[in-house]
């Protein structure tokens, strides 16, 4: 997966994977330990509460426009023993030097939108329907139709 060429402003300023079974290798990086760890924190909530199937493998890039300074996390979504749902990102990025917790709201918002685009609700919440990423306070959150709150990283599957 490669956007070279197709943006000419843009970089790929990091490639990562993550599968069940290995998490999230970082194979190349030009950002700051933060994007690290937010996508580290981000990945911890896959596989719970999806609905519709649950993801195998992704492949991620972050892209780096020079020009304003944001990244936007791409990822292409394999869901289990399915085919690459294709890469892309659609959502807002995030400034290079953000804090964590701005990083992993834009990193959750545009991972969602591709887990979507392959055909997996997630996060569902306990009331049906997504969840969405939005800080709370100073917190990056899933936020439910009900008001529900949970710190991204820590989702639980219900009991």
């Amino acid at each position: 997966m490669s956007y070279r060429g197709l943006f000419d402003d843009d970089e790929v300023v990091m490639s990562a994977t993550w599968s069940e079974a290995d998490g999230v290798v970082i194979t190349s990086s030009e950002l700051p330990e933060t994007w690290h760890r937010a996508i580290n924190r981000l990945c911890r909530d896959l596989n719970v509460q999806s609905f519709n199937g649950t993801v195998g493998y992704i492949a991620f890039e972050a892209m780096h426009d020079r020009h304003n300074d944001f990244v936007w996390l791409s990822s292409d979504i394999t869901p289990f023993g399915g085919a690459p749902a294709g890469a892309g990102h659609s959502g807002g990025g995030a400034l290079v030097y953000d804090d964590e917790e701005a990083i992993v709201v834009s990193c959750a918002d545009l991972v969602q939108d591709q887990i979507a685009r392959a055909g997996i609700q997630w996060p569902r919440g306990h009331s049906s329907g997504f969840l969405r990423a939005e800080l709370v306070g100073h917190t990056a959150c899933w936020v439910g139709r009900d008001g529900a709150r949970t710190a991204i990283g820590t989702l639980r599957t219900p009991t």
